[in-house]
């Protein structure tokens, strides 16, 4: 494991120029794969700048983060901001090219972007306004999963790089409920990144900073991917060859990012009604 990680770290940017411009071409052939395959519908008022993480914020987005359209601005601009570490030449190693492609796709096509781009047209000003990060984050992750499915990315490197991912959202489990129940100190927590999740460790610091002051919010990752696919595995049941995962994929992210309790109200309304269409021949 150790050596097919530090192959596929060292495939990376040689420079933070670089690593932009690449962050940028795997967003748009993300953005294309979802086109040609109709996986789900991108609205038409919608775009996405790839910029440098703001001097104020590179101290708490450690490697990259995503900031969404205006809730009520109509534009659908979104910004995915890359942070570079100019004094630090071994974080260059975190923006492999593997590791650049899946995380595009969990912070632009169809990840965050695509989802709060078209949460926005949700009509209800809750829907809208809601942030339920269970809904949010785990959708991000499980496209991770989804996209490599479908054949985007399916590369060994890339995949090993998905892997690393969870590995990672894995560990910020253990580490969100032992550091704030008090089983886990700040140092220990981040020796914990770098061995199991092979991060380095100036990044792996960064992490834990973030992850100080936001309890619960790291769990919700990997916990919302979960709860994700076990509805789409009930949706796919209950609609047998009327299921296709435009469909599935379309009703989640024009819902709004709502609570998965909702979110599964939404889906059982819609298999009922489509079973009976199907019961009537239509």
């Amino acid at each position: 494991v150790d050596e097919a990680q530090a192959i596929v770290k060292g495939d990376h940017a040689k420079t933070w120029d670089e690593a932009l411009t690449y962050t940028a071409k795997a967003m748009d052939e993300s953005k294309r794969f979802i086109l040609e395959h109709a996986f789900a519908t991108i609205p038409a008022k919608e775009e996405l700048r790839v910029i440098f993480t703001p001097a104020f914020l590179r101290h708490i987005i450690p490697f990259a983060a995503y900031s969404p359209p205006g809730k009520f601005d109509g534009t659908g601009l979104g910004f995915y901001m890359v942070t570079p570490h100019e004094d630090r030449p071994e974080m260059l190693r975190e923006a492999y090219y593997a590791g650049i492609r899946n995380t595009a796709v969990h912070e632009g096509y169809p990840g965050h972007h695509l989802q709060l781009a078209c949460a926005n047209l949700n009509p209800s000003y809750a829907r809208q306004l809601s942030t339920a990060v269970e809904s949010i984050e785990g959708w991000a992750h499980y496209c991770e999963q989804m996209m490599k499915e479908q054949g985007f990315g399916a590369d060994p490197a890339t995949r090993v790089a998905q892997m690393l991912d969870q590995i990672w959202r894995a560990c910020r489990i253990l580490i969100d409920v032992d550091l704030h129940c008090g089983r886990m100190t700040f140092d220990e927590a981040v020796d914990f990144l770098v061995k199991e999740a092979g991060m380095e460790r100036p990044g792996a610091v960064a992490e834990m900073k973030r992850y100080s002051f936001t309890p619960a919010y790291p769990l919700s990752y990997l916990v919302g991917k979960h709860l994700i696919l076990t509805l789409r595995k009930e949706v796919r049941k209950g609609l047998g060859k009327q299921y296709s995962e435009k469909l599935f994929h379309d009703t989640y992210l024009y819902a709004g990012s709502i609570p998965m309790t909702y979110m599964r109200q939404i889906f059982a309304y819609k298999v009922k009604e489509l079973q009976k269409l199907r019961k009537k021949g239509l």
